[in-house]
């Protein structure tokens, strides 16, 4: 499958038919039943007598029943009682379940959308003068916009799931975004997870892995290699979906708002993680992800250059990336064949408006790490994260060869077909288990509490 025959497939699959179901999907949900909400929150008009009232009922009854499961799984993770080992599994296996259950829902809008045309996304563009107000401030100087809250968040840890082969719990956190909910993250770490090294890793766009249950597989390669896999929960998927969205649509509809929102909170988030994996020992911390999240995880690097030592990441994992998230916005495959361009244009966006955001969103041509730390995983058939980007970005930033791994797939197949290729994780982990370099404080330390030796006569 990880040929660029597939990319073709999936693009056209996800763009012609998942993200309108997932429209559908999402209207429903926000319905609770409600013909008439249902036709407002669709965005296209629909003749009443054409409204799936089954599938509206169905929908509103998953959704009732992963509620109270939701709120199950919360208690026995995060409740004040004590919740054994019996009681975690079954509580993960039954929020799993019905999540799976809940998604898998947008096929009942089968029929609806062969007989009615129901967009791909929702727009919602802002006014220049709106995202002027917002950001034009930061412009001067975006390590504003990027400054870690203070005080810092707690971060909260839920109780723990033991495997025979590995740990898995939740990390949860006040969000610095605009939105002001909670930040969500998935952990699986190695059994001996002493001063073990750290991937914080972001998520792509409409990708939400742990709704689908499929999660510790996919991450199996880099804790075998000793590694402790952070997934986090990007703004506007999985538990963090806003009402009358579905995961990631807000991203694209409400460009280039959108775009600012997510990665300024996305990468603050990033650095919040960071700074509690140096509270768990002194391994190394990489930020990484894949299409969106490393988007997040680049700008991250380059904005930590304003944040303490210990939020700073020490390498640097990017699949599928780009040097311009606003040229993403008219030149990537899924925004033209959405229809973004046109919607910006329509709103008053022009190449120059957006462009004049790009502090905000891009990570500069300025390696924000030493190169060595740099490792970047590109696809020459990617049409969705243009590969001449990220080629240009690596360049700039004077990546080793041996960071650099270049193959003949597209946007999806990169990530697909790695999970054959293991040399980029293999290289990610080879930089990661560096050892961690004592500090002159810690040398002096020892020395002091050392008993007191004569030295010897050579």
């Amino acid at each position: 499958m990880a040929r660029p025959w597939f990319d073709w497939v999936a693009l056209h699959l996800g763009i012609r038919i998942y993200m309108p179901l997932s429209r559908a999907w999402a209207a429903a949900l926000d319905a609770e039943g409600s013909t008439e909400r249902f036709r407002l929150e669709i965005g296209c008009d629909l003749p009443e007598k054409a409204v799936p009232k089954r599938a509206l009922a169905k929908v509103t009854k998953l959704k009732a029943t992963f509620k109270a499961v939701d709120a199950a799984w919360l208690d026995s993770f995060f409740g004040a009682r004590d919740a054994g080992q019996a009681e975690l599994l079954r509580a993960k296996e039954a929020w799993l379940k019905t999540s799976l259950d809940l998604m898998r829902a947008r096929s009942l809008f089968w029929p609806l959308m062969l007989r009615h045309k129901i967009p791909a996304a929702r727009f919602h563009i802002p006014s220049i003068d709106e995202v002027e107000a917002a950001y034009a401030g930061f412009r001067s100087d975006p390590d504003k916009a990027f400054a870690l809250p203070s005080p810092l968040p707690t971060v909260e840890r839920s109780r723990v799931i033991e495997h025979s082969w590995c740990r898995e719990y939740w990390l949860r956190f006040a969000s610095p975004g605009p939105d002001r909910d909670t930040c969500w993250a998935h952990v699986v770490e190695p059994l001996a997870s002493e001063n073990v090294p750290s991937l914080i890793d972001g998520n792509g766009l409409m990708v939400e892995p742990e709704s689908y249950g499929a999660m510790i597989n996919s991450q199996a390669g880099l804790i075998a290699r000793g590694i402790r896999v952070i997934s986090m929960e990007a703004p506007w998927h999985v538990r963090r979906r806003p009402q009358g969205w579905y995961g990631g649509e807000r991203f694209i509809a409400t460009q280039p708002l959108g775009a600012l929102e997510l990665f300024s909170t996305g990468a603050r988030e990033m650095g919040i993680v960071a700074g509690w994996c140096r509270q768990q020992g002194r391994g190394r911390v990489a930020f990484g992800g894949t299409s969106m999240g490393a988007l997040t995880a680049q700008l991250a690097a380059a904005r930590a250059r304003a944040w303490s030592e210990r939020h700073r990441p020490d390498v640097l994992f990017l699949v599928t990336t780009s040097d311009s998230v606003s040229a993403l916005a008219v030149e990537s495959s899924i925004s033209r064949q959405v229809g973004l361009p046109q919607a910006l244009h329509e709103a008053g966006w022009s190449e120059a408006n957006l462009n004049a955001f790009a502090g905000l969103t891009d990570p500069g041509l300025i390696a924000p790490l030493p190169p060595s730390n740099i490792i970047m995983v590109l696809g020459r058939a990617d049409t969705v994260t243009p590969c001449k980007r990220g080629a240009s970005l690596a360049e700039h930033w004077n990546l080793p060869g041996r960071n650099l791994f270049l193959y003949n797939r597209g946007h999806f197949t990169v990530p697909i077909g790695m999970f054959r290729d293991q040399e980029p994780v293999e290289r990610l982990a080879e930089r990661l288990q560096l050892k961690t370099t004592v500090s002159l404080r810690e040398i002096q330390l020892k020395l002091a509490a050392a008993p007191q030796q004569q030295p010897k006569t050579p």
